[in-house]
């Protein structure tokens, strides 16, 4: 017997003991529950709205224009492990951290930036610094880089594991070499006992050249 044919027969059953004279309510009682709730239409349409309004948007914001190059290791570093984009910000000069790629990576980087190469070694130092900023053709573009700066990501390491013991504008001033961690004191001779990412996060902060230090 079919699946129809068996709620009938059952319907039929229960009506069958259903109080005389009471038919007509116990159907319409047995109808109405086995209809299928149905959602209500207004908030359904209002979200159907929403999302086609962002799929617009989204579909109307243009992309911020980037420009494909190579990070391409300097001859005169040979044991770079990788090499870090970094960018000079417009208003202050500082750079920025744009990416960390394998050597010879192609990568693409926003249009109208100057862009500083670092080869960096399997330390996570900088090996070498690009002298002079490579200018990026295009107009400029708004982009998202990571700045690494003294009062929120250094100064808190220092108060935790230094100001106890030295006053921390001479333990900076003379620990300190501006894009060479490798050769800075406060990263390479810290007695407190810092942690990896501690220590990575100060020598980040030198090789991007100890902006902010006082």
């Amino acid at each position: 017997m079919e699946r129809d044919d068996l709620a009938i027969d059952g319907l039929l059953r229960e009506l069958a003991r259903a109080p005389e004279g009471d038919d007509h309510a116990f159907v319409a009682r047995v109808l109405a529950g086995t209809q299928k709730p149905t959602l209500p239409r207004a908030p359904i349409l209002a979200a159907a709205a929403i999302l086609l309004a962002m799929g617009i948007f989204l579909a109307l914001t243009p992309a911020a224009p980037t420009v494909r190059i190579v990070a391409a290791r300097p001859s005169c570093v040979t044991d770079a492990a990788a090499m870090r984009l970094l960018m000079k910000d417009p208003a202050t000069n500082n750079l920025l951290m744009l990416d960390e790629v394998p050597v010879g990576a192609a990568v693409r980087v926003p249009a109208g930036s100057e862009i500083v190469f670092q080869a960096v070694g399997a330390d996570g130092m900088a090996l070498w610094t690009s002298p002079r900023a490579t200018k990026i053709a295009g107009p400029p573009a708004p982009v998202a880089a990571r700045s690494v700066e003294f009062a929120r990501d250094v100064k808190p390491i220092l108060d935790q594991h230094c100001s106890g013991c030295h006053a921390e504008a001479d333990l900076v001033r003379g620990t300190v070499h501006p894009f060479e961690a490798r050769r800075s004191p406060l990263v390479t001779q810290t007695h407190a006992p810092l942690s990896g990412a501690e220590r990575h996060q100060l020598a980040l902060w030198v090789d991007l050249g100890a902006a902010g230090r006082p």
